[in-house]
């Protein structure tokens, strides 16, 4: 089944050339995601389990304006012991396709927060579609760290990133890499296709440092603890 949600891009959607941006092309599919785990019966407000975000490969075709309604479809992928995998597409008001996405996800008990198996009755309540795809491979390739790194930035982390599971939101990783990025980078524009892989969550409270690094094909942002020993995330923004 393919899960299919109308959204209105608004104001607080775009950037400075009134197109969607890529953080509110995750918030949308952050909440189609959503509608079609209530679909399910699946709601994180009445489950006992919950899916934790563990990857994202993003593409941007063209970017749909200001004031234009859209229509973003979901699907799940498949399965694998306690993992999952879920594909996105965003229309244009005309009907074009503009986005392309896919994320993988880990189920995971609400009160222990231990991973569960995911089991068949679930995934058939969701319906999915293993043929359908944009990406060909269930699973996104682990980002690696690049050799090095050319600057840095810190971060305290305040409530106003922190989301009904307490901890920072998924969308604002993407933020926190836009904030790290040189003036020089930034005023280049949002990358039209990038990934994000994540590996523990932040915590309101604490302090984090974002590094910068560029290879030859991509730029990177590592989100590490203020002592650099752990590693919460890594975003690389495609040139």
């Amino acid at each position: 089944m393919v899960f299919k949600e109308n959204f209105y891009v608004g104001y607080s959607d775009v950037g400075k050339d009134f197109c969607i941006s890529n953080t509110a092309v995750l918030k949308i599919f952050e909440n189609v995601a959503c509608m079609h785990s209530s679909y399910a019966n699946d709601s994180m407000k009445t489950s006992a389990s919950r899916w934790f975000l563990k990857s994202y490969r993003v593409k941007i075709h063209s970017r749909p304006e200001q004031e234009e309604k859209v229509t973003a479809c979901t699907w799940g992928r498949g399965t694998k012991g306690v993992s999952a995998s879920r594909e996105f597409e965003i229309y244009d008001e005309k009907g074009k396709l503009s986005v392309t996405g896919i994320s993988n996800w880990v189920r995971v008990n609400a009160e222990t927060l231990k991973p569960e198996r995911v089991e068949a009755e679930l995934f058939s309540a969701y319906g999915s579609e293993q043929d359908k795809t944009n990406f060909g491979n269930l699973w996104i390739e682990k980002l690696k760290e690049p050799e090095e790194y050319i600057s840095e930035k810190e971060f305290y982390i305040d409530r106003n990133f922190i989301d009904a599971n307490n901890h920072v939101n998924n969308v604002f990783y993407l933020d926190l890499a836009s904030l790290a990025l040189p003036e020089e980078v930034y005023e280049k524009g949002e990358a039209g296709e990038f990934e994000i892989m994540y590996r523990k969550a932040i915590r309101y409270g604490e302090t984090v440092k974002c590094l910068f690094g560029e290879t030859e094909n991509a730029y990177y942002v590592t989100v590490k603890s203020a002592d650099l020993s752990e590693t919460y995330a890594i975003v690389m923004l495609y040139k």
